[in-house]
């Protein structure tokens, strides 16, 4: 187990801007200018200076309207040791992550937008077309509409390339899905200063850029297949001949998954204190729940103050990779987390939600080491990226492709049985079936894709 606190911190700095001129300075400015309308404040507050948001008797905080979101608690049970308690953010509904798509001087550009989030490293990171939740469509806040949502809803919206139901964070979220869609409009569609028409190539090398492609658009793209943009629809994922094998395998680990999660009220959190500004652990390993307020110039609505879960360190997400017969393929593992809706999906080869090491049992894996080489004929893509600002404030992952050491065998005979060899083609097949691949891996394919 790597414990070592600066384990998964990035060793070079990186200048964001001086990156973004070299990759295309008509996206530079236009980037800056929008940094510059933004004007995102986020000022944390006491729990009591939520307006809208309330306590109730068993210790929930949630809207007064009884959407958006809950933090309530979570009590996990594995087959050995006496498990833990902590605080899961609950949200019951469906939203949607649409990506527009089309062909743009002979290749493909997707609208993407600059969004501000209270939770963003940086203050607004590139989002997908349509990123909202159906309280925020459905304008529970009484904001603005949301733009361009007629392009992926009712029956005016236009052919559908990419359509499934994905999960997120099963360590925070209880059971949360969302709807990824990639969709190529029909007829025009309007302009707005927030949003650009950029080269799915460019879109791709931005990946590289730390804090830049928001959690959200990296898990559209990963729902795209490997190679070129399909002319329709993506085949349907029994088309790939390995799918129904791999299914088998997943399902087998789904099945003999001996962890236990359940909902608990929050105030029956064992190990958890509440103070005026914070929830926290008694020991100040884990994530805290704090309350903020926020001042954006470019969202539907202007202010508003809501509860984020705020981590204490990075995390880290890798993929041991290699070819084999000259075909690429990606190390996968049968992951456990408790907020997955069966439990089980498949991860990355190494998966932290603490950059200092495994925060948990299940986190720990036999390739941790290789995870963190430091060695450049190895390591093939390295960014630290921003997860959902929506929801948490400040959370970074280290996303980190690495060549496997040769001595892994390339049959899988010595591998564990919760790991696979996938290709990209067989992973994304995995994908287009809904809660098969979580989502740091899901952002993993994306930045796979931005590789030579």
């Amino acid at each position: 187990m790597v414990t070592s606190r600066q384990a998964a911190a990035r060793t070079v700095a990186v200048d964001p801007a001086a990156q973004l001129a070299d990759l295309d300075a008509a996206f530079a400015a236009w980037w800056a200018e929008r940094r510059g309308a933004a004007r995102l404040s986020v000022v944390p507050v006491p729990f009591r200076e939520l307006p809208q948001w309330s306590f109730t008797r068993d210790g929930d905080l949630v809207h007064d309207s009884g959407r958006f979101f809950t933090v309530s608690g979570m009590r996990v049970r594995g087959p050995e040791g006496p498990g833990r308690d902590q605080p899961v953010i609950v949200q019951p509904e469906i939203g949607v992550l649409g990506l527009l798509i089309k062909d743009l001087d002979g290749e493909p550009h997707v609208l993407l937008q600059a969004k501000a989030e209270p939770g963003n490293i940086d203050g607004i990171q590139l989002s997908p077309t349509v990123q909202a939740t159906r309280s925020n469509y459905t304008r529970v806040h009484r904001g603005g509409a949301t733009r361009h949502l007629e392009h992926f809803t009712g029956p005016g919206r236009g052919r559908v390339l990419v359509d499934s139901l994905q999960s997120e964070q099963g360590a925070w979220f209880w059971r949360k899905h969302n709807r990824n869609m990639v969709v190529e409009p029909v007829g025009e569609v309007a302009e707005h200063p927030d949003f650009r028409w950029i080269a799915l190539r460019t879109v791709r090398r931005l990946l590289r850029v730390d804090h830049l492609v928001n959690m959200d658009t990296r898990s559209v793209l990963g729902c795209l297949p490997p190679g070129p943009v399909p002319a329709g629809p993506v085949p349907p994922p029994g088309s790939a001949p390995a799918a129904p094998a791999l299914t088998s395998w997943l399902i087998d680990a789904k099945q003999h998954c001996l962890l236990d999660a359940r909902p608990i009220p929050l105030a029956d959190v064992g190990g958890w204190t509440r103070t005026e500004t914070e929830i926290a652990d008694v020991h100040e390993r884990s994530f805290r729940i704090i309350a903020v307020r926020v001042e954006a110039g470019t969202r539907e609505v202007r202010q508003w103050a809501q509860p984020l879960l705020a981590p204490r360190r990075p995390g880290l997400a890798v993929f041991l990779c290699r070819r084999t017969g000259g075909v690429p393929r990606v190390l996968v593992r049968a992951r456990t987390e408790p907020g997955l809706g069966d439990f089980v999906e498949l991860g990355p080869t190494v998966q932290w939600s603490d950059g200092t090491g495994p925060a948990v049992p299940e986190e720990a894996g036999p390739f941790d080491g290789s995870a963190l080489t430091d060695d450049p004929a190895c390591v093939r893509f390295d960014a630290e990226l921003s997860e959902e600002g929506g929801r948490f404030h400040r959370a970074a992952t280290r996303y980190r492709i690495i060549e496997a050491d040769s001595g892994l065998s390339a049959d899988g005979s010595q591998l564990p049985d919760d790991y696979r060899w996938l290709t990209p083609h067989q992973l994304h097949a995995l994908v287009a079936r809904g809660h098969h691949v979580n989502v740091q891996a899901r952002s993993l394919l994306a930045c796979l894709a931005s590789l030579p």
